[in-house]
């Protein structure tokens, strides 16, 4: 998929023909002296959520750059993670340098910084496919050099990463209606929820467990029936486990405490519990007034977090009488259903990105 303007015929190269490819570092982390600099410093967890990235976590000091291997970047590069996340990318709005869990892209004369941004998006099934190693996967910087691309002229450069920028910024625009929404969201429950906790939430639902493994079902999508798993929908069986209305808490891992209202008939993974409330049209209103639970406290372990519902069961929660219930969960409900269409318009927005990357580039 091309503009009608450009004929010529694409060049083939190495990425390393396009574009530098720098690995980092990290200073020695029980030396003060080399941290808390002005000099940024990136790592994995920190690219790939949006276009740009300016402020790192982190930073180190000149003597921190001396005393490793990191090296500077100039503002324009493109931060590659190549470890973990492999194939995650932003681009640095600032000189700024990583730890070695990345080969950046420092691009060379004629090419253009955000083409060679979307470039390397396109590239990350070959990322993952040639990565090695025992202990974790990572993509080492000599393949990454020799990595085949096919790349037009400077001027039809420009002319798709801007193309693909001004989608990008919708896609910012869209991301920040959203989140406008579930502050707006938050904030309200905060405000209605606050007010008298006269009733456990022991006294109001049952807990309910599963032994679903995600293994068990992660390839199966063709059934009549949902599974529910951390991030929503994961899977689709010909069985399910539950057909009241509940709210799914997550009870492991970093999300712990993360909670999904669920509907219908339905599975869920065992990586979480189902709270089935007492009275059947509370479903709603609970979900609401257990998003302002301070789920936190509750967590344990030393590695991976755990809440147990025999801890936050006896979360007190505001509970009037039963018309003024309604209209509680009503209000929250429009807003809540506004939020699901600007999401379903950001998935569409996304999809839409995905096709003009794979239809934009050979």
């Amino acid at each position: 998929m091309r503009f009608k303007q450009y004929h010529c015929p694409w060049s083939t190269y190495h990425l390393s023909d396009i574009a530098e490819v720098v690995g980092g570092g990290t200073p020695d982390t029980t030396v003060p002296s080399l941290w808390n600099g002005d000099i940024q410093w990136f790592t994995p967890t920190e690219v790939g959520h949006q276009k740009y990235v300016s402020k790192s976590a982190r930073t180190i000091t000149q003597l921190g750059l001396q005393k490793s291997s990191a090296k500077k970047l100039p503002a324009g590069s493109i931060l590659l993670s190549s470890r973990a996340t492999i194939g995650e990318c932003s681009i640095a709005q600032r000189e700024c340098t990583t730890n070695q869990g990345f080969q950046n892209l420092i691009p060379k004369n004629d090419t253009n910084n955000e083409f060679l941004y979307y470039l390397a998006q396109t590239k990350k099934h070959h990322f993952i496919k040639y990565a090695s190693g025992s202990t974790f996967l990572e993509i080492s910087n000599s393949e990454i050099r020799k990595t085949k691309c096919t790349v037009p002229g400077t001027e039809e450069q420009t002319q798709i990463a801007a193309f693909l920028s001004a989608l990008d910024d919708r896609i910012s625009v869209q991301n920040k209606i959203i989140s406008k929404y579930e502050t707006l969201i938050k904030g309200l429950c905060n405000m209605i929820f606050r007010h008298n906790k006269s009733v456990s939430l022991s006294d109001l639902v049952k807990c309910k467990t599963s032994a679903l493994q995600e293994n068990m079902v992660s390839t199966c999508h063709r059934g009549e029936y949902k599974v529910l798993g951390a991030s929503g929908a994961i899977a689709a069986i010909d069985t399910y486990q539950f057909e009241e209305n509940g709210i799914l808490v997550l009870k492991d891992g970093s999300k712990a405490g993360k909670i999904q209202f669920a509907e219908g008939k339905y599975s869920v993974i065992g990586t979480s519990v189902v709270l089935i409330p007492n009275e059947a049209c509370d479903a709603r209103y609970l979900y609401f007034a257990m998003s302002s639970i301070d789920f936190e406290k509750y967590k344990v372990g030393s590695g991976i977090p755990h809440i147990y519902f025999k801890d936050y069961s006896n979360e007190r929660i505001y509970y009037p009488e039963k018309s003024l219930r309604k209209r509680i969960t009503e209000a929250l409900d429009a807003y809540d259903i506004k939020l699901g269409i600007e999401k379903e318009m950001l998935s569409a927005l996304q999809k839409q990105k995905a096709f003009l990357i794979k239809s934009m580039f050979i």
